[in-house]
């Protein structure tokens, strides 16, 4: 007799040997499940990765009464790691695309955000690796936090960063670990710790004219440039390379700037007239296709990603929500596939929820529709 949308908690799981035990659902017992039943990317995750973590899944009786999982599904979970699959990525260009089963879009990463020690060249393609995501303004997922599944894949790659372990720093001066800097110099992970610890963002200046009065600056994960102004340089004048904390804004036509930039060290300073007035990174984070706008490096811009409200009403079921990520997926029978929607969107008094208090609550919510063809949840009301 096969059953089906079940669902459960990961009692155990044993990633060497392949299988592990699900308890907590209605059938009777504990249900084994084997590594052919996960989705396949998240085929090589350790036991810490689901122990504990609400799952779904499909299961059939066997000739001796018990049941046993034949499907598996495990759907985003707040405060948890995600685990997925290296769809593309260019190492020209800097960036490339995670898919996952637990997501109904696709999550970019940068070449910064890899473990470190990966070896230049390495085929990255299809590898699996566990992340953890973070909505920007403008409904896109960034990647944070970026891991291999196994040490298998790591050492392969030339890395000892893997999913459950502890991330290899590149460079040791005086005993605190060091994070490279974009333009040679090095910015001190504490000081990136603490700036967002406090909410702050992280990035590195990609530009900046004196002359002109701004500059732009590059954001792990984040697909443009975000400009700041001379006005809002909390500690006097930027180089190129050097990493810095700011503030997010997003202005009325949907543009993100930063307010409150502040140097957490690094960079190399060169000199202005050799850039025609700008100091400029010659790959960055992003190639030459990430210089996009700049004066005669021949890169086009990406425009920014703008939302519209289509005038129509819908009604659904919230089926994930990370309160701490701002973000959520809906359920509607009006809309194909799971609509996204930010915590911003949600009613005031509802928006510190936890996902499993808001998880299969009924809303109401107006659809609106982003410049690169995405459905979007605007103005969600409980129904």
């Amino acid at each position: 007799m096969a059953v089906s949308g079940l669902s459960g908690t990961v009692k155990s799981w044993n990633g060497a040997k392949g299988f592990g035990f699900i308890t907590g659902s209605s059938l009777p017992g504990d249900i084994l499940f084997g590594r052919t039943e996960l989705p396949e990317d998240i085929r090589e995750v350790q036991g810490k990765f689901l122990e504990g973590r609400p799952i779904v899944f499909d299961a059939a009786q066997g000739p001796d009464g018990r049941y046993k999982a034949t499907a598996v599904a495990v759907p985003l979970m707040e405060g948890k790691e995600l685990a997925g699959k290296i769809k593309t990525f260019s190492e020209k260009h800097g960036y490339g695309f995670i898919t996952s089963s637990s997501l109904t879009e696709d999550v970019r990463f940068h070449t910064t955000d890899l473990p470190q020690g990966v070896t230049p060249g390495a085929h990255l393609r299809e590898e699996l690796v566990t992340f953890e995501v973070q909505a920007l303004p403008d409904g896109k997922l960034r990647t944070t936090s970026l891991r291999f599944q196994s040490k298998k894949i790591a050492m392969r790659l030339g890395s000892m960063a893997v999913q459950g372990g502890m991330p290899q720093m590149m460079g040791m001066q005086g005993g605190m670990p060091q994070m490279m800097g974009m333009g040679g110099g090095v910015a001190p992970l504490q000081a990136i710790q603490a700036a967002q610890a406090q909410g702050l963002m992280t990035g590195t200046v990609k530009s900046y004219s004196e002359k002109n009065g701004y500059g732009f600056l590059n954001v792990a994960g984040y697909p443009m440039d975000i400009k700041f102004g001379r006005n809002e340089l909390a500690g006097g004048a930027v180089s190129v390379g050097e990493t810095v904390s700011f503030s997010a804004n997003q202005t009325p036509n949907g543009q993100v700037t930063a307010s409150n930039v502040t140097s957490l060290g690094g960079g190399m300073k060169r000199p202005a007239a050799a850039m025609g007035g700008m100091q400029m990174m010659g790959m960055g984070m992003g190639g030459m296709g990430g210089m996009g706008g700049m004066g005669g490096m021949g890169g086009v811009k990406k425009p920014a990603v703008t939302e519209t409200v289509t005038g129509r009403s819908a009604y659904g079921m919230i089926k994930t929500f990370n309160g701490q990520k701002g973000f959520g997926f809906i359920s509607s029978p009006g809309v194909p596939g799971d609509v996204f929607f930010m915590q911003t969107s949600l009613p005031a008094e509802v928006r510190d929820f936890h996902g499993k208090d808001l998880q299969g609550k009924n809303v109401n919510f107006k659809v609106s529709q982003t410049s690169d063809g995405k459905t979007r949840a605007q103005d969600i009301t409980m129904a």
